[in-house]
């Protein structure tokens, strides 16, 4: 059953031998950070640096000798943190597949030319094609009446702002960039 509080802890030989092993070696070693942050007295040091491998394992399996800790509410924050973190990169890979333009990587993101060149080159994509061509005609139109519909001036849209606008549309988003920005604000245009 799951501790009810705020903390969780364990106790498992295995783990508790890594524990012992990396505190003796940092002892061994001169390094005291640990022992100081684990409230090791300077009595216990040298009777821990003397421990034989049989009684390093007894102390492991000894049960309240050595307790793993997790901050369950920091490790809910951390694990929030991680997923928002995986649903940006899960975007900026999307827009990077989509061939976004750089400027757009860096107004959304701040992905600099350097990372966007990375990310292309780690996803398999071929380098940057250059320049985006005109759009046509059409393609302003088409564009023109959905920001109408959406409302959203160019500088607040998001990356799935963007995305919806490709779907859409059909236009590629080096098509879209530079011409919906040059709007700014869709109400400013005249049809």
């Amino acid at each position: 059953m799951m501790n009810p509080s705020s903390e969780s802890h364990i106790s498992c030989p295995l783990l508790n031998r890594m524990v012992l092993d990396h505190l003796i070696n940092n002892l061994i070693n001169g390094d005291y950070t640990i022992a100081d942050q684990l409230g090791i007295t300077a009595s216990m040091v040298a009777p821990l640096t003397d421990l034989r491998p049989a009684e390093i394992n007894r102390l492991a399996e000894l049960r309240g000798c050595v307790r793993i800790t997790i901050d369950i509410p920091a490790l809910s924050r951390l694990l929030d943190r991680l997923m928002q973190d995986r649903s940006k990169e899960k975007l900026v890979h999307e827009l990077v597949r989509r061939d976004a333009p750089q400027p757009m990587l860096e107004h959304l993101f701040q992905i600099t030319s350097r990372e966007a060149t990375a990310m292309r080159f780690a996803l398999g994509l071929p380098g940057s094609p250059g320049r985006a061509r005109q759009p046509t005609e059409a393609e302003e139109h088409k564009a023109w009446e959905l920001m109408q519909e959406l409302g959203i001036p160019a500088n607040r849209m998001n990356a799935e702002d963007w995305l919806a606008l490709h779907d859409s549309t059909g236009i590629p988003l080096r098509v879209l960039w530079p011409m919906v920005n040059e709007w700014q604000q869709p109400k400013e245009m005249a049809v």
